[in-house]
């Protein structure tokens, strides 16, 4: 039986970038990470998604994301983030804050 596999996962992007003054921590250098990537659902009760994850260390940061069929937007909005990134522009292009877990 032949099966043809694809991959699920895509990352895009897996930088660290410069932040703004004003972040209450970030990673050395004062740096955030910004994460960029896509799911496939593939089996039952699965979404399929396309992301933004800004990390700015103690396990808080800012989160994009929407259904891959809008990758084109999700892409978009990471083409309007301007470096040094600062959080009010974050939340200005429509992210939402996390804590704990961004998944």
């Amino acid at each position: 039986m032949l099966t043809t596999k694809g991959p699920r996962d895509f990352v895009h992007l897996d930088e660290f970038w410069a932040a703004d003054e004003l972040w209450e921590s970030y990673f050395l250098d004062k740096k955030i990470w910004v994460y960029v990537d896509e799911y496939r659902g593939g089996l039952p009760g699965d979404l399929d998604y396309s992301r933004i994850v800004i990390h700015g260390g103690e396990n808080k940061g800012w989160l994009y994301s929407r259904r891959l069929a809008e990758q084109i937007e999700v892409h978009a909005v990471l083409d309007k983030i301007k470096v040094p990134v600062s959080e009010s522009q974050l939340q200005s292009l429509g992210f939402i804050p996390w804590e704990d877990s961004y998944i």
